[in-house]
């Protein structure tokens, strides 16, 4: 396996600049092949393991009191990322970088990051959702990483993107499958999103950037 630069480089600037113009006129941004590779490999090597070992928990819907297990709504399995391995600290930095080209393009004001991984088995899905309510400015901007060597249509899995805003009866901007090193951006609380079913194991990675939820100058961690 390739060893992870000390420095994991941004993608150049017409790249970077084609994420900021997408997420300014509608709201999403597809970005195939964006993980480096070195990188890319690491972290795939990491998740598989995790799925091997069993060292994933299922995957709830919302936070704090409003936190469930709805088998209906999401299934899957997830691993929260805490940088305490060499790929987790690689993706945690190049994270880190995206959020500073982010709020410097976009004047957002990113503050907080928070990753997973996520793995989909066979049968598993997630329904059309938010990733945050409008206003509650806990999650501003999703991030989404796969870790799929070779995905073929027919193994289904897609990320389905709406427009902005769009309500149910609305059709769906686009159908992403999830692509090996392919990284998706959307704007949390106005982008309505979903997976559809898997016929395959899909491995990624789930990511937010929050902005500071302080309480006369404190942060809330857990807002």
């Amino acid at each position: 396996m390739a060893a992870i630069a000390s420095e994991v480089p941004l993608p150049g600037d017409n790249r970077l600049g084609a994420i900021l113009g997408d997420l300014s006129s509608k709201g999403w941004s597809w970005q195939p092949h964006m993980l480096p590779d070195a990188l890319y490999h690491a972290l795939r090597a990491e998740v598989l393991a995790a799925n091997l070992q069993d060292d994933l928990a299922p995957a709830g819907i919302g936070r704090e009191t409003d936190y469930q297990l709805d088998r209906t709504i999401r299934k899957s399995r997830i691993a929260w990322m805490d940088g305490s391995t060499p790929a987790q600290a690689s993706f945690l930095q190049w994270a880190e970088q995206l959020r500073q080209s982010l709020n410097q393009g976009l004047m957002i004001g990113l503050f907080e990051f928070e990753a997973c991984f996520a793995v989909y088995q066979p049968g598993e899905f997630y329904d059309r959702h938010l990733d945050s309510f409008e206003g509650a400015r806990n999650r501003v901007v999703s991030l989404v990483v796969y870790l799929n060597d070779d995905w073929p249509a027919e193994n289904g899995g897609a990320l389905v993107v709406w427009p902005e805003g769009a309500d149910e009866t609305s059709e769906p901007a686009a159908r992403l499958l999830p692509e090996q090193a392919g990284v998706v951006f959307m704007l949390s609380e106005t982008v309505p999103h979903a997976v559809e079913v898997t016929q395959a194991p899909r491995f990624g990675i789930a990511a937010w950037w929050r902005v500071n939820p302080s309480i006369q100058g404190h942060i809330d961690p857990l807002a």
